[in-house]
């Protein structure tokens, strides 16, 4: 029979359909946990969680408290700084009545912060405000719970007498389930001990082994392992040969079932595997073989087990998941007498389990269903990393000894039903397609729409259009863009001169300019006077914190004074520019990321275009005259660039939306130049014309890669060479320009796409 199943194997796994398949879900899985990691405005980077590894490793737990403790209290005073600096960025009576406030309930904090909060040294760990406060934040609160497990233990067995005494708990007795689940979890804490705690950031190991989009690739290597396992053999009707052999049945359905037990357990560690070797490498790890408790989102396990026996049970425990989730699609494979049957049972099974999963809360009665289907048995972190006791009639029985028994029992019920209906062999044959039509064919009467049909729909590169369309639109739609004291009071003043220079909005600027040149000047005088000794250090600190809360403002109203001169000097009008300065990528560049998703959309889409008559043989037909031949190509590339350009529109406008919803973008009519960040270019353009241009090029960039990826599919007339190709020379450039080479730009389009960014 080992051999029966190595040849079972080989089969399967030595197709290069199946390869090619595979080497895809591989290279989608890398391509979510990469896009799932991208930092936003208040999302921090992996490189930052990578410098805080580095920090800590060769820390001891006290000096690491020490540290993450001196980061909060820095960014609890700078952020204290900020929302002052906001209250009176309002310009009235409430806001720095509030302002005040927060200044009397943290006396000292804002002189004592406001030169970090100025200059800026608050940033070790990222690039902005906004992504420091929510990383240290994320991390205290980490350590906090590490930490504190000590306590958490004493607290587990305090319970026991505290809640034991409680009515609530008491009223059925002691043999009512609340006290026994009360006295089980004392016991089940009572093994363990805070020796062997080490705190880490647990981003690396919980993103690895908590990846939604790597489990269902795992499902769905089991749709495609199963398809290749029965229904190809039923489709060429082989079983009614190998059943006549000798021991053709047993051995042979018992190599099917082995087979896929190996094909589920190696995916499931090749898949870990490759996550845990990305985040190894963007985040790092800690100590592996500290306790499974040193994790801040698996304190509550009651496992005495290391970090790294955690990682190995966890991929154990979805292998033996998935090989059930195949036994029971093997059934139906087995029992169905049409193709699309077993799919549509086993997405059936999926859906139910992920609405189950979602749906049903955690506290109620319910609550088996919501952990012991498909979805709920793939997130080992529940079962593992977590503590819940089921009401088995009174008795608090494990989570994990439910979860395990219905891991034996799905697999179990799905190998007795395989050999059951592969035994009776009955329906070893498929029926042919039948197709129903809702309306009548109609066959397209122009040559575009034909080509556009051919490509589009059954090409389908309609649906991997759609799929990258809606990636770059909710990426574009979900960046949040923080707003601070300082654009508060920069977007306020700019939208009261916005427009041309008339005197009342000359008199403004200028009695801003004396308020700033007043309150320098009034701290220039009191760090005299204390540095003469003519009033103390921490007098003089109080009197400068007034002024220090003008001049708070100065970087912005720079800008101001900046457009002003220009003005004054070249003539023009004001305009309120930091909408469009996120618009053209000068800040929050988007351009790397969304070049790379467009180029990846169309390299898919497009790189069967010119060779599907190849593979079909049609050219013979189609090519019979030069002209015919031509046109045909012709109309193929007038639908790729029309589609891609549909394609290269949708982030545009879609950052567009986002970012008019929270900064205005007025003056369309306006000339470029005054927009300060624009006047580099010199384009007298308006400033629609100046938008048009930079959409107009990030359209020709993604043409040229249209274009690109049509002739290596015409040239190498293979839909694998063509994609192969176009990945390498277009995303490529992509990969390395966003991993930090920045010669890289020069080897691709993104030259021509981001601008006006670089």
């Amino acid at each position: 029979m080992f051999r029966l199943t190595g040849f079972e194997l080989r089969r399967i796994w030595c197709r290069r359909s199946f390869l090619l398949g595979f080497a895809a879900l591989l290279l989608l899985n890398v391509f979510l946990l990469w896009y799932g990691s991208l930092p936003g405005e208040e999302k921090p980077g992996l490189d930052s969680y990578k410098t805080v590894q580095n920090k800590i490793a060769q820390m001891s737990e006290t000096q690491k408290g020490e540290w993450i403790s001196g980061r909060k209290e820095t960014m609890d005073g700078v952020g204290l700084v900020q929302e002052v600096l906001m209250l009176q960025a309002n310009n009235n009576e409430m806001g720095e009545m509030f302002a005040a406030q927060a200044m009397e309930e943290a006396p000292g904090v804002f002189e004592q912060y406001y030169d970090t909060y100025q200059n800026g040294t608050y940033l070790e760990l990222t690039d902005s405000f906004w992504q420091e406060k929510a990383l240290t934040d994320e991390l205290y609160e980490q350590w906090t719970k590490v930490a504190g497990y000590g306590e958490y233990l004493r607290s587990v067995q305090e319970n026991r007498m505290v809640l034991g005494g409680i009515g609530i708990f008491t009223r059925g007795g002691e043999d009512s389930f609340s006290a026994r689940n009360i006295r089980k979890s004392a016991e089940d804490y009572e093994k363990l001990t805070p020796k062997g705690i080490s705190w880490m950031p647990d981003r690396a190991i919980v993103c690895a082994m908590e990846s939604r989009g790597t489990d269902l690739i795992l499902l769905l290597s089991v749709f495609f392992f199963v398809g290749y396992l029965m229904l190809e053999e039923k489709r060429k009707r082989l079983f009614f040969i190998t059943r006549g052999t000798r021991l053709g049945i047993g051995r042979n359905i018992a190599a099917k079932l082995t087979a896929l037990w190996v094909h589920c357990m190696m995916t499931a560690y090749l898949l870990y595997g490759v996550n845990l070797l990305y985040f190894g490498r963007t985040v790092g790890f800690g100590d592996l073989n500290a306790a499974l408790q040193s994790v801040a989102a698996y304190r509550e396990s009651s496992l005495p087990v290391s970090i790294l026996d955690y990682i190995q049970l966890s991929v154990l425990t979805k292998g033996f998941v998935l090989f059930g989730f195949g036994t029971v699609m093997t059934a139906f494979s087995i029992l169905a007498e049409r193709q699309f049957l077993p799919y549509m049972a086993g997405m059936l099974f999926t859906g139910v389990s992920m609405v189950l999963s979602r749906v049903i809360p955690a506290v109620s009665i319910y609550n088996p269903l919501k952990y012991l289907n498909l979805t709920g048995l793939l997130k080992t972190e529940h079962l593992y990393g977590g503590y819940l006791n089921f009401n088995w009639f009174g008795r608090p029985v494990s989570r994990m000894f439910f979860a395990w028994w219905v891991i034996l029992a799905l697999a179990g019920a799905g190998m007795a039903a395989s050999v059951y209906f592969f035994v009776r062999g009955e329906h070893f044959v498929l029926k042919e397609k039948r197709f129903v039509s809702l309306l009548r064919f109609r066959p397209h009467g122009g040559l575009l729409r034909h080509e556009g049909y051919k490509i589009l729909t059954g090409n389908r590169a309609a649906a991997v259009l759609l799929v990258f369309g809606i990636l770059l639109g909710w990426r574009e739609l979900g960046q949040k863009i923080p707003l601070g004291g300082q654009e508060l009071y920069y977007q306020d003043i700019m939208l009261t001169l916005e427009g041309e220079l008339t005197p009342d909005k000359e008199a403004l600027i200028l009695k801003e300019e004396a308020r700033y040149r007043e309150a320098f000047a009034q701290i220039d005088q009191i760090e005299q006077a204390v540095a003469a000794g003519k009033i103390s250090q921490s007098a003089g600190e109080s009197m400068m914190s007034k002024w220090y809360a003008v001049t708070a403002f100065y970087p912005a109203f720079s800008r101001v004074w900046q457009q002003y001169e220009y003005v004054t000097e070249n003539g023009g009008r004001f305009l309120y520019d930091t909408g469009y300065r996120y618009l053209l990528g000068q800040k929050s560049n988007p351009f790397p990321v969304n070049l790379f998703l467009l180029v990846c959309g169309v390299v898919m889409a497009f790189c069967n275009g010119m060779s599907m008559e190849n593979l079909a043989g049609s050219w013979n037909l189609l090519g019979a005259t030069g002209q015919g031949k031509r046109r045909i190509l012709f109309c193929k590339t007038a639908v790729c660039i029309m589609a891609g350009a549909v394609l290269a529109l949708i982030p545009f406008l879609c950052r567009y939306i986002g970012i008019s919803a929270v900064l205005p973008m007025h003056g369309l009519g306006f000339s470029a130049v005054d927009i300060p960040y624009c006047r580099q270019f010199g384009m007298a353009l308006p400033v629609w014309g100046f938008l048009a241009l930079h959409v107009f090029s990030q359209i020709f960039a993604l043409t040229i890669v249209v274009i690109g990826v049509l002739s290596l599919s015409y040239w190498r007339k293979d839909p694998v060479q063509a994609w192969l190709m176009g990945m390498l020379l277009f995303a490529a450039p992509q990969v390395l320009y966003l991993l930090g080479f920045t010669a890289a730009k020069y080897f691709g389009v993104y030259s021509l796409y981001g601008w006006t960014a670089l």
